[in-house]
């Protein structure tokens, strides 16, 4: 079990069992579902402020529980993205598919920039179609933010998202 916690701690993305399966030499699949299932009730009795999360297409990531961000927030030596590559990945996720020029639009010409960065990270992708790039977000992004992989439910989370952030700063 610290073996397959020490991986997925220092991978901090999902991990599918086959993965963890090939890695730490197990004979199936199963064995390190049952590992998972053990090491999630282990988590949980303890009260730990982690958490096992089992994902689609049997994989699995260690992460904070959400009750515990805000507080962790506080102590993070620097936040994964800055606001306006952030609120250019907001604008992406919320009205994906979408054109790279749409984007840039009504985002400004510096989202060229933070497209690219949120490429690199593994956020999002950007597909050539004729003349033009449609850009769309990843199960990486998905996973990230616990968001389904499906785009109509991801709209309908994410705008319940974005209206608990504005009732706040209200």
């Amino acid at each position: 079990m610290a073996k397959i916690e020490a991986i997925l701690y220092a991978s901090g993305n999902p991990m599918s069992f086959a993965e963890l399966c090939a890695h730490l030499k197990l004979s199936s699949e199963g064995e390190v579902s049952d590992l998972v299932d053990k090491m999630s009730r282990i988590y949980e009795a303890e009260g730990s402020a982690l958490e096992l999360k089992r994902l689609p297409m049997e994989r699995v990531v260690l992460q904070l529980k959400t009750e515990h961000t805000g507080e962790a927030k506080k102590f993070s030596i620097k936040p994964l993205l800055t606001e306006g590559p952030l609120k250019t990945l907001s604008f992406v996720a919320y009205n994906q598919p979408i054109e790279q020029k749409e984007v840039a639009q009504a985002r400004g010409s510096h989202s060229y920039r933070h497209l690219k960065m949120l490429e690199n990270m593994g956020l999002i992708s950007r597909e050539k179609k004729s003349r033009s790039k449609i850009i769309r977000t990843t199960d990486k992004f998905a996973d990230y933010l616990g968001l389904s992989h499906n785009r109509s439910t991801m709209k309908r989370q994410l705008r319940r998202i974005f209206r608990r952030m504005e009732l706040q700063e209200l």
